[in-house]
């Protein structure tokens, strides 16, 4: 299966570039059908074009001769004679020129006569379309100068004077021809009569085009008709750019039966091919295969115990300085694990080395189940083991010495009986990237004898510091534990003030002191209680003290932080009404804040529990916003009302150009979206001005205030003085025209 695998791995390759060549020459072939086919149609569709519009012409054409006449003067112009024009001007152009409708109009342009095949119909049958035949009409009038009442223009050649006119909703290819003399006669009027005479679009009409043109069916699409896929198609338009006539037909597809006929033997030529490299690529391999096996077993054995498969010493000592070299570039930690199996001398001296051997290859294989892919497990000689933990701490070295001692311990059946096997585990932590690998196997081996001391079937760190972390971790979770039992959490707030000083809103923030080691940081304790499970209690807390506080102050709105773990833990919703009931407050008084770190997963659980928060009154805050991925592509898809922007943009107002941009962009991008902004961590004048510029509203930072206690937030409240109207109005108009201003250049 190895040697089919190694085969597979290169041959894979050149199949895929065969494939690949194959792929890119039938993908040429079809582009190349593609662009003939498409040159087919575009020949085809100005074939079409260009004849319709031949009709149009010769329409014109064929009334020159019946206008540029003596007769047709004295007949008309002179004195209207209705026998001549309805002998001439009807049953004639009917009969002989083939034209289905004849108008004839005086100087005045009315129509005195209209026939339609060869009978004559009430002349006012012209002003159903006398609009669409005002441009046409003024066209020809311009060929006559009233100055000498003659053509300008008299070579019946170059008088084409057409077009298409829709007729109660047929096509018609209308000329037309100024009544004018040849010779002799005079026109006696300001303007010539005027002859127009109209052949319908017809489906004998378009067979004749497509024959002449050796297409197929053409046919005249009606108003609202949709043509078929891949169709080709010509469309004229009226005078007001509406489509009067839209004829469609399948075109000849050329290429299309090209490629159709040069796919099977370009294939079969590209398989042939690409049989012919895999069989030399074969061949080739089978030749240098045994050169690359005895070089692997070679480099295997020089880095891999014999016994077990393992890698040996040195290959533990590259991994572990790979390992280093890593924390060097990246931080963290690695951990070093020394294994030793407890009284192994004695199943050597009672059952013999093979039985030794045979323990030793049971216990790698067990081990070796249970760590990662990444770490590494490494046998130094006799019985003793080692582990590199790569990316790790304190609690997950501990968890997987536990998870090895566990194992480890209990009866093994060997061929030549049962023996008892336990192991003793030292550990060293490494965060120090100049530790060298022989000082880590020393110091986990150190480890190792102290397990020993303490009686066997133990594990123990070499870093005695470690041990007190763990301790005073253990510590703290009980005293937060108890201190979120009795309500020892205190809260805080900070304001958040507009530009002008003015105070309106406040954000809660938990604060805890230890009874014996003094304030515990918010950034310890709270992912301490999210890992151990007390994140919910915590919050429901702060909660509730925000609810009760916020009565104090009724002007404002107070905004809480709520987890990722309180969202989802089922009774969230439940539990929020039941502490509006105990408080008295209104939802209109809360902002719930929430992280970037909700919105991940894109939970739609998540979903239903923000839209009924916002349906029962309470606003959605987005806190440190830009700091996620997905803030950009869920600010539309969750009920949020106010993006808050975080600290670390703030902070850089004023010294990094780009910061300025990105604070422009978020707040434009804020109000695209009808969403409110809080800049937070505002510090200096500088950053609030260049937030003021940008039209950021609110802030919120140490440059105002730093989180008090509720006695104090009383106090500012108390002592604050609105500015004067008239400066807050002018201020207010400096801001929108700024922001108005930028937000017109970046159109």
């Amino acid at each position: 299966m190895t040697k089919e695998r190694s085969e597979f791995k290169l041959i894979a390759p050149m199949a895929l570039i065969v494939l690949a060549a194959v792929c890119a020459l039938v993908g040429s072939l079809w582009v190349w059908a593609e662009q003939t086919d498409r040159a087919a149609r575009v020949r085809e569709e100005n074939l079409v074009r260009a004849g319709i519009q031949n009709l149009v012409n010769e329409s014109s054409v064929l009334l020159n001769p019946m206008a540029i006449w003596d007769e047709a003067v004295r007949n008309t112009d002179h004195s209207y004679n209705h026998g001549w024009v309805q002998n001439v001007y009807g049953d004639y152009m009917k009969n002989i020129l083939g034209f289905e409708l004849a108008y004839l109009l005086d100087d005045q342009n009315t129509p005195v006569f209209a026939s339609r095949k060869g009978k004559e119909i009430p002349a006012r049958s012209y002003n159903g379309f006398s609009t669409e035949a005002r441009s046409l009409l003024l066209d020809v009038r311009k060929n006559f100068n009233p100055q000498t009442r003659k053509l300008i223009q008299k070579d019946a050649t170059r008088t084409k004077y057409g077009k298409l006119i829709r007729v109660n909703g047929r096509v018609y290819a209308f000329g037309a021809a100024l009544i004018s003399t040849d010779r002799r006669s005079q026109i006696t009027r300001n303007q010539p009569f005027v002859i127009m005479g109209g052949r319908e679009i017809s489906a004998s009409e378009l067979t004749t085009l497509a024959d002449s043109y050796a297409l197929s069916h053409v046919r005249m699409l009606r108003p609202g008709q949709t043509a078929l896929p891949g169709s080709a198609n010509v469309i004229f338009n009226d005078d007001a750019g509406s489509p009067l006539l839209h004829l469609s037909w399948m075109p000849e597809t050329p290429g299309r039966k090209l490629f159709i006929g040069a796919l099977g033997p370009v294939l079969l030529v590209s398989l042939g091919l690409g049989a012919v490299a895999v069989l030399m690529l074969h061949q080739s391999q089978r030749a240098a295969r045994s050169l690359i096996a005895s070089e692997a077993k070679a480099k295997h054995m020089a880095l891999h115990d014999g016994l077990t498969g393992l890698p040996n010493r040195t290959l533990f000592a590259d991994r572990l300085t790979q390992a280093t070299e890593r924390v060097r570039r990246l931080g963290g930690n690695v951990a070093v694990f020394c294994i030793g199996l407890d009284r192994f001398k004695d199943v050597n001296d009672t059952l013999g080395h093979q039985a030794g051997d045979e323990l030793i290859r049971n216990c790698a294989s067990r081990i070796s189940s249970m760590i990662r892919a990444g770490d590494t497990l490494a046998r130094l000689g006799g019985d003793e083991f080692v582990i590199i933990q790569t990316d790790t701490d304190g609690h997950s070295a501990s968890a997987l010495a536990k998870r090895i001692q566990e194992n480890l311990t209990g009866t093994v059946t060997l061929d030549s009986g049962q023996v008892f096997c336990s192991c003793s585990i030292g550990v060293t932590l490494i965060s120090d990237a100049d530790v060298e690998p022989a000082e880590a196997l020393r110091q986990a081996d150190l480890a190792l004898y102290r397990a020993k001391e303490l009686g066997r079937g133990q594990y123990a760190f070499f870093e005695l510091e470690m041990d007190a972390t763990i301790k005073l971790r253990k510590m703290l979770e009980t005293g937060l534990r108890e201190a979120i039992h009795c309500e020892e959490i205190d809260v805080v707030y900070q304001p958040q003030v507009d530009h002008f000083g003015t105070i309106v809103g406040v954000e809660a923030l938990a604060r805890w002191t230890h009874r014996e080691r003094g304030p515990i940081s918010p950034g310890y304790f709270i992912p301490l209680a999210e890992e151990c499970n007390l994140m919910i209690d915590l919050g429901a807390v702060i909660m509730r003290r925000a609810m009760m506080d916020s009565h104090r102050w009724p002007g404002l709105k107070v905004a809480v932080n709520v987890s990722a773990t309180q969202l989802r833990g089922g009774q969230f919703i439940p539990r929020l009404k039941e502490m509006m009931n105990e408080t008295g407050v209104s939802a209109t008084r809360i902002e719930i804040e929430i992280t970037e770190g909700v919105l991940l997963n894109d939970d739609h659980q998540t979903q239903i529990i923000l839209k009924d928060l916002r349906s029962m009154g309470f606003t959605i805050a987005l806190d440190d916003f830009g700091t996620g991925y997905s803030s950009l592509s869920y600010l539309g898809r969750y009920p949020v009302d106010k993006i808050k922007i975080d600290r670390s943009f703030v902070s850089n107002l004023g010294v990094d150009a780009e910061a300025d941009a990105v604070i422009r962009a978020i707040v434009k991008l804020a109000k695209a979206l009808h969403l409110n902004i809080v800049a937070e961590g505002v510090e200096t004048k500088q950053q609030r001005s260049i937030l003021k510029q940008a039209g950021c509203p609110i802030i919120q930072g140490f440059l105002f205030s730093k989180p008090v206690k509720v006695e104090e937030i009383d106090a500012l409240l108390a002592v604050q003085v609105a500015p004067p109207v008239k400066t807050r109005i002018q201020t207010s108009a400096r801001t929108t025209t700024s922001v108005s201003q930028s937000m017109a250049m970046m159109k």
